[in-house]
């Protein structure tokens, strides 16, 4: 018996950010460049992996693409503490999110609590996902990535020179 080959995607390419509101009912639009490059890349993809990640933020997966990664961790019947905080945090405290007609995700009200989201956001892309971040939170970060831009390009060419294969 013949098994379907596992589809093949590119990778995928969010970048930039765009002011979001969340909505009464805790709705918020992913931006149409967002939902287009998701779709595009992951063979229209309309179904999102929510989780917390770094600065207690959202961060957001398409689904298939998040079970790529996962499925990269070998798994154990017996797990240490250090698995179970992970098994807790890449399983247990996600969320699916899947966009409506209009590109809309409702946010689950735990969600919301845990990660302290206000009304006013902005959403960033971060090369393979997309982070949501308090606008005004966002902007100090912005303004201090800008501040340090030098810096940062100087470290990823010290990179490249030191990281094996390179050229």
């Amino acid at each position: 018996m013949e098994t379907d080959p596992k589809p093949s995607y590119r990778p995928l390419f969010l970048i930039g950010e765009n002011d979001i509101t969340l909505d009464d009912k805790s709705r918020l639009l992913v931006p149409a460049e967002f939902r287009k490059e998701i779709a595009e890349a992951r063979s229209n993809e309309k179904v999102l992996i929510c989780r917390i990640g770094a600065n207690r933020n959202a961060w957001l997966y398409p689904e298939n693409y998040y079970r790529e990664l996962i499925a990269q961790r070998r798994a154990t019947l017996t797990p240490g503490e250090d698995e179970e905080a992970f098994n807790e945090a890449y399983y247990g405290m996600v969320f699916r999110l899947q966009w409506d007609g209009q590109g809309r995700v409702l946010l689950p009200e735990k969600l919301i609590k845990r990660t302290g989201l206000k009304k006013e956001l902005t959403i960033v892309g971060s090369g393979d996902h997309l982070v949501i971040w308090n606008r005004d939170e966002w902007e100090r970060r912005a303004q201090m990535r800008a501040d340090t831009m030098g810096q940062v390009t100087e470290k990823a060419k010290q990179t490249e020179t030191t990281t094996p294969g390179s050229a």
